[in-house]
């Protein structure tokens, strides 16, 4: 394929995701819709394709009403609560110790300070659960307020450029919770003699999402997985974050039409990175179950493709074989650089597996999550479809720098 054909095929697949599709959070419509156009973007490059069902929760909120006293207070509804009109007093922890003081049970519980510095990992994810975070949603639960308000600010290591973030993000936590911004929380610190009275419309929706897999066979076991997940923070159009890796693979699959090597090449799309649950990556791993070590190396592309930013690589397990095929391939050092193993995205699956694993991403992934990620924001404007054809092809060239070490 010519790379002017990739190049311009990539900015139609970044308007299709991006702005006739938009938003893809997992349960959604649109995420049903985007799962459909990358599976038949696929076949039409002739690999053969698989959907797998996932179970989700998809979830909507309509009005959304907090005041203190007589004062309104601008709140958001926290993810995948249901619908609640509660008033009554309320009692206020800045710590983990102050909270295991406080007797909150059918109070109303205001959270700020350290409790609030980072949003706290979905009770039952298995990759990322720090203990504080485990003591914290357990003491909650123990102390069953009617309602939790949390004061958060932003914290671009966990919630990307939203301020203020939601605390809790869990379709398992079952305590109604809201959340506000530092400055709308002082008003309420404020007043703490006044009652609280909060309601909000809000609803979950169980609802099904979908893997898509793409396979171009090989004439061996070992296969090489590329990987980027599909989905998107709800009310984003998740260019960045992540049209642009799911555009990678399928501009591989072009490149790959008259594939004929010794590794089965697998086109992974993963639903749910940004979900609570990460119903995409657990089901991948329950699939293959004993068969992860013919996996010969998994690349993920997240975040790939930033306007005037080379893109950076980082490996994980990876042999001196596997080193110097990605030195190969990424040896032009105005387009790539390669920096120290992160892992918070879909790579990390794999490499906590000891898979051998790369990881590609934009130079500017600092700025971009503290400004854009997660956001409306967020738009293909953002994306330069050149960076990512050039990408696609450098794949397309590790992949024949494999296929020789075999």
């Amino acid at each position: 394929m010519i790379y002017n054909d990739l190049e311009e095929q990539i900015s139609r697949d970044l308007t299709e995701l991006c702005m006739a599709i938009g938003d893809r959070h997992p349960g959604s419509e649109h995420n049903r819709r985007a799962t459909d156009y990358v599976s038949q973007r696929f076949r039409e490059a002739g690999a053969e394709v698989r959907t797998i069902p996932l179970n989700c929760l998809d979830w909507e909120c309509g009005e959304v009403m907090l005041r203190v006293g007589r004062e309104a207070i601008t709140a958001f509804a926290g993810p995948y609560n249901e619908s609640c009109e509660i008033s009554g007093s309320f009692l206020a922890a800045a710590t983990l110790a102050e909270l295991a003081k406080l007797d909150v049970k059918n109070q109303i519980l205001v959270l700020h300070g350290e409790l609030c510095r980072e949003q706290l990992a979905a009770k039952n994810f298995v990759f990322y659960n720090p203990e504080e975070h485990q003591q914290i949603i357990a003491l909650l639960e123990e102390k069953q307020p009617r309602a939790i308000i949390a004061i958060t600010g932003c914290n671009p290591a966990t919630t990307g450029a939203l301020s203020p973030f939601p605390l809790i993000e869990d379709g398992d936590f079952l305590i109604p919770s809201l959340y506000v911004s530092e400055k709308e929380g002082t008003r309420i610190l404020d007043h703490h003699w006044e009652e609280i009275y909060l309601r909000m419309d809000s609803r979950r929706i169980p609802a099904l999402a979908y893997n898509v897999i793409a396979a171009k066979p090989g004439r061996s076991l070992e296969r090489i997985v590329f990987c980027a997940h599909i989905d998107t923070k709800k009310g984003t159009p998740g260019a960045i974050d992540n049209a642009g890796g799911v555009c990678i693979l399928m501009s591989l699959a072009d490149l790959l039409q008259d594939y004929h090597g010794q590794y089965t090449i697998e086109l992974l799309v993963i639903n749910g990175e940004d979900y609570y649950s990460y119903p995409g990556g657990m089901r991948y791993l329950t699939d293959n179950r004993g068969a992860l070590e013919q996996i010969r190396l998994v690349v993920n592309s997240d975040g790939a493709g930033s306007r005037g930013s080379r893109t950076s690589y980082c490996h994980f397990n990876a042999d001196a074989t596997m080193i110097q095929a990605l030195c190969t391939a990424f040896h032009d050092e105005n387009r790539y650089l390669a920096v120290e193993p992160w892992y918070q995205s879909d790579h990390a699956m794999f490499a906590l597996h000891g898979v051998p694993a790369v990881a590609l991403t934009t130079e500017a992934f600092q700025a971009i999550w503290s400004t854009v990620a997660h956001t409306e924001k967020d738009t293909m404007d953002g994306v330069d479809a050149g960076i990512l054809a050039g990408i696609a092809v450098s794949l397309r060239e590790l992949i024949d720098c494999l296929d020789q070490t075999l």
